[in-house]
């Protein structure tokens, strides 16, 4: 009870007095910036299906003769919980011919890069837009890398045509200091009478600042609940117990002592007594009084006889020539007092109506040495 209170007393005091502290990481602002591009052409040399000066907007492939100028819009924003932002904004167009391989270190053979379109926007908040427009012929760009490549005696890799937007990010985000460059890429594939645009569609990039903090631990139900739980019980039984030392309901009597020896030789030697009627003359005999039931027992032993005990409980003895060894046990202290007279007369009368086999002084020596009984070492 000792331990558990201690134990009990100690999850309680860590738990809702002095709980500690630990030091979490907390999020303090986010950000999330984007980049996508729009585009377009326009039919200059009208047919059936697209009559001279339609739009054809968003498409993923455009014909090279009819509608040969791609047109479009990069646009880059940011969403944060306080900004303000330089952009400069780069839109290249960037042929190379280059050869992929299966562990993705790839050849490139040679790369051309113009530039298209340039834009700076300054103060830009959370939000806001920077959108930058760009022409470039798509028809005339794939001719020209086809006729970069032959200077380069026709290489094995693949054309690679793509409008590249370059933004240079700068100033303070949150709170924090920028200074960044994002990339975004538009590919231009080019076919036998058509070209296709591979939009990526839009490309995001987040973050997040975070700061340490110092906050109390938090323990969970079983805690909060078990230790007041486990003090309280360990504390009321210590008190309990207490109560009844003081009162004397833990003293253990003499009488108490000597039945519980009584008990525990009983079922030790068990092996050693047999229950009989004793004869009538037994009181006639010279009789030595021993202690206890163990004392007994040895005598048995050393004289190679047998312990009798009457069916009454009440006496055990020894038979030794002419002289009688007994021993008489203690009152069982639970049930002596408590028990009327009548349940003594209706105990002794049953013992009267058994009947067991009278044992003869004379025939004990012979009966034991017939049993295979302990022996003495």
């Amino acid at each position: 009870m000792v331990l558990i209170g201690a134990v009990g007393g100690y999850l309680t005091y860590t738990t809702h007095v002095e709980p500690g502290t630990t030091t979490e990481t907390r999020e303090v602002s986010s950000w999330q910036s984007s980049g996508a591009f729009s585009h377009q052409a326009t039919v200059v040399n009208g047919t059936t299906a697209f009559s001279e000066g339609t739009v054809l907007r968003n498409r993923s492939v455009y014909f090279r003769e009819v509608s040969p100028t791609l047109d479009g819009t990069f646009t880059y924003a940011y969403e944060a919980q306080e900004g303000d932002l330089t952009t400069e904004t780069t839109v290249l167009l960037r042929y190379r011919a280059v050869e992929s391989s299966d562990d993705g270190n790839g050849t490139m053979y040679w790369e051309v890069t113009r530039p298209v379109a340039q834009e700076r926007t300054e103060a830009l908040g959370p939000t806001e837009r920077a959108s930058v427009p760009f022409s470039t012929n798509a028809s005339a760009a794939i001719d020209q890398a086809q006729r970069i490549d032959a200077e380069h005696g026709n290489t094995p890799g693949q054309l690679d045509i793509a409008v590249i937007a370059r933004v240079d990010v700068s100033g303070t985000r949150n709170g924090q200091r920028v200074d960044t460059t994002n990339t975004y890429r538009l590919p231009i594939v080019p076919g036998e009478s058509v070209y296709r645009v591979t939009d990526p569609g839009v490309v995001t990039a987040s973050g997040s600042q975070t700061e340490q903090v110092t906050v109390p631990v938090e323990y969970g139900l079983l805690r909060r609940a078990g230790g007041p739980l486990a003090l309280s019980l360990a504390v009321g039984a210590l008190l309990g117990l207490l109560y009844a030392r003081h009162t004397g309901r833990l003293v253990v009597s003499e009488a108490e002592r000597r039945w519980a020896d009584y008990r525990a030789a009983r079922s030790e030697f068990d092996d050693w007594i047999t229950s009989g009627r004793l004869p009538s003359g037994t009181g006639e005999r010279p009789a030595i009084t021993v202690e206890t039931l163990e004392g007994l027992v040895d005598v048995a032993i050393d004289t190679n006889n047998r312990v009798i005990e009457h069916l009454s409980g009440e006496e055990y003895v020894v038979f030794v020539d002419d002289r009688l060894y007994r021993y008489e046990p203690p009152a069982d202290p639970a049930t002596d007092d408590d028990r009327p007279e009548s349940d003594s007369d209706e105990q002794d009368a049953l013992a009267d109506r058994a009947e067991p086999e009278t044992v003869d002084p004379s025939q004990v020596q012979a009966n034991h040495t017939e049993r295979d009984a302990p022996t003495d070492d």
